[in-house]
This record gives structure tokens, sequence and C-alpha cells, in this order.
């Protein structure tokens, strides 16, 4: 009985520890601490690594290419919102007090299993978050393979999705 109870507490805890965190999107902003919120969407094309990290920092001078403030936005291994072409797409919201900020690094992971890599991109995509408002980024490309990064607008696109997957957020 005992070796039963231990072996499917095995099984679940080996499902629970290997699914994905869903990803938590962000829904309001906080109006007395300034705040706004920006909007977007990511596509990963063919994607073929087990994480993508996207670190977006403030937009100031800072040391020896230290971010002032450091954030991130992370994807494992979790389909993408939608998913069209052999590409994932994922629906992304930042929240911050009003101010300049970018996306400043890609950073990858691999694990295949036998041997695990990770290795870094630089970016350098701006944006603004307004006071009290949503604001719309864009579709950040990203294209590992031919080491291509790109925004692209896709306002009418993403407004649709983001009414499908979270229709409180409007831009």
């Amino acid at each position: 009985m005992n070796i039963k109870i231990v072996f499917i507490s095995l099984i679940i805890f080996s499902f629970i520890g290997c699914s994905a965190p869903s990803k938590k999107l962000e829904t309001t902003y906080n109006i007395e601490k300034k705040e706004g919120m920006v909007v977007g969407t990511m596509c990963i094309e063919n994607k073929t690594y087990s994480a993508y990290t996207f670190v977006y920092t403030d937009d100031l001078p800072a040391v020896n290419d230290y971010p002032n403030q450091t954030n991130t936005i992370t994807f494992k291994n979790i389909s993408g919102d939608f998913n069209e072409n052999g590409n994932s797409y994922y629906l992304f919201t930042i929240v911050k007090p009003k101010g300049k900020f970018k996306f400043s690094k890609l950073k990858i992971y691999d694990n295949s299993g036998q041997k695990q890599a990770m290795f870094d991109y630089p970016l350098d995509f701006k944006f603004n978050v307004e006071e009290g408002k949503t604001s719309y980024f864009g579709q950040l490309n990203v294209n590992t393979k031919k080491k291509i990064f790109s925004v692209e607008n896709q306002y009418e696109r993403d407004q649709k999705w983001f009414a499908q997957k979270i229709p409180s957020i409007k831009f």
C-alpha cells in the first residue's frame, strides 16, 4: 500500500514539477503610482529552444552596460497564445511608472537532455510608458536562426487577440 502511494505521488509531482507555470499578464495599472501599461506581441519564428527571456530596462545611460533596472518576460516550454505557420505568438503586458524603457537583451536557454546551452542577443527596441494610458508597442519578431530581430505594427490583429484573451485591456 505504501509503495503505491509513493509511486502515485512521484507521478503526480513529476507532472506538476515539469509543467510550465502559466504566464501572468498584468491587466491593470495604478494611477496613484503614476503607472501606465505597454502591450504587444512577441513572435518567435520556428521556436526551437527551451526558454526565451526578454530583458527590458529603463532607457537611461548605465555604467558598463549594466542596466539601471532590469525586468524580464520569460516564455518557457509553453505553447503560444496564438500559433500560425509554425510561429508562436505571445501576448505581453508591461506595467511601470511613466518613463522611457527598452528591450535590451534576449537570453536563450536550451536543454536538449544531453547538453545545456545559454546565449544572449543584444536588442535595442525602445518604448515609452505613459501615465494613466495603455500604449501599443507592436510585435517583436525573433528569428534566432537568421539572427534577425525586428518590430512591426500589428495593431488591428493584436487588438482582436487581446479582446479574445484579455477583454479588459483596451488600447
